[in-house]
C-alpha cells in the first residue's frame, strides 16, 4: 500500500509533497527536539540512502528528511520506524509539542520534559477538527512564544518576602528586569503588579529573605500564529506544574466536543464565548485577555 502525503495516521502521517514533483520530505516526530545519538544516526543514514544527504530542523523542533523520492517513502519509513522513530506531526491533529530547554537551562523554573513526554505520549497525532498546537516554556523569557500556540504553558515563581530575615543588600532590585523592587528607606518595595514571576529575585537572595511563594503554569488559550495572528487569552489563576498534561487533555477534549470541523482552537473561544471557555477548563477563574504576562 502507497503511502499518502499528508496523511496524520501511522503509517503514512508525515509524508509531505515537495514543489518538485516525485520528491517528499519525511518529517520525523521529536519529542521537544531531544533525540539520542543513535537516533541521529538513523536520520543522517535515510538521509543518505533516500535523499540528498542532510535533514533539515522544522520550527516545531522535528526534523525533516527532505528530497526522498515518492516511490521510495515506504522503505525510508520503514527504516525509521524499525529504529523507533515515527514520522507524523501533519494535518489536522494535536502537532508535535514545543518546549524550550526548560529543566538545564539556567533560567528554568521548572522541569518541563516531564510534561513534555505525558502530553506527547496521550496526544501528538489524535485526530481533530483542525490542527491544534502546543507550546510549553519553562520561564517568563518565553523563547517557545508560548501565546502563539492554541495551548501555551509559561512556567512562573512569585516571591514572597520578609523583612525581618532582609539586610537590604539590594542584589534583588538589581537583578529585577521588570522595577517591580525598589529599595526604600524601610527596606524592599515591592511592586506585585509588575512582577511576571521569573524568580531571579528568589536566586539571588543569599540570606533567604526571598522565598518562592506561589508556583505554577501560566495558561493561555486560543492563540495562533502564521498569516493571522492572534495572542491567547490568559487564564487567571496558574496551574500546578504536575497538572499540565491532566489540563491538556480536558482543553483538548472540550475542543473535540465543541469544535466545528476545519475551526481553531481560538476560533471556537471567539464563538462560544472565551470567558465561558475558560470556565469550563478552570472552575472558579475568568479569562484575562489579551495574553500578557
Amino acid at each position: 500500500m502507497g503511502i499518502m502525503a499528508g496523511e496524520t495516521t501511522e503509517p503514512g502521517g508525515g509524508v509531505l509533497p515537495q514543489k518538485k514533483k516525485g520528491y517528499v520530505s519525511l518529517r520525523v516526530r521529536a519529542a521537544g527536539g531531544r533525540m539520542t545519538a543513535e537516533e541521529m544516526e538513523t536520520i543522517a543514514r535515510t538521509a543518505r540512502l533516500f535523499g540528498r544527504g542532510y535533514a533539515v530542523a522544522t520550527t516545531r523542533l522535528n526534523v525533516e528528511v527532505p528530497w526522498v523520492r515518492r516511490e521510495d517513502a515506504p522503505a525510508a519509513v520503514a527504516m525509521l520506524a524499525a529504529a523507533g522513530l515515527l514520522t507524523g506531526s501533519t494535518g489536522p491533529s494535536v502537532r508535535s509539542v514545543v518546549v524550550c530547554k526548560g529543566d538545564f537551562c539556567r533560567h528554568g523554573l521548572c522541569d518541563v520534559r516531564d510534561p513534555l513526554l505525558q502530553i506527547d505520549r496521550a496526544q501528538v497525532g489524535r485526530p481533530l477538527p483542525r490542527k491544534l498546537k502546543i507550546g510549553i516554556a519553562g520561564c517568563p523569557n518565553n523563547c517557545t512564544k508560548v501565546q502563539f500556540n492554541d495551548i501555551g504553558l509559561m512556567g512562573q515563581a512569585y516571591p514572597s518576602f520578609d523583612p525581618d530575615v532582609c539586610t537590604g543588600c539590594g542584589a534583588c532590585a538589581g537583578a529585577c528586569r521588570e522595577e517591580a523592587i525598589e529599595m526604600g528607606d524601610g527596606g524592599v518595595v515591592f511592586f506585585a503588579d509588575r512582577c511576571v514571576g521569573c524568580g531571579r529575585c528568589i536566586a539571588v537572595c543569599r540570606e533567604d529573605a526571598i522565598v518562592t511563594a506561589k508556583t505554577g503554569f501560566a495558561v493561555f488559550l486560543g492563540g495562533r500564529a502564521g498569516r493571522h495572528l492572534q495572542i491567547g487569552s490568559r487564564l487567571a489563576d496558574p496551574i500546578p506544574f504536575d497538572a499540565a498534561a491532566d489540563f491538556v487533555d480536558r482543553a483538548i477534549a472540550y475542543y473535540i466536543a465543541h469544535a466545528r470541523k476545519g475551526e481553531r482552537f481560538g476560533e471556537m473561544m471567539r464563538r462560544i464565548g472565551e470567558e465561558e471557555v475558560g470556565e469550563a477548563l478552570s472552575p472558579g477563574s475568568t479569562f484575562i485577555c489579551p495574553g500578557s504576562v
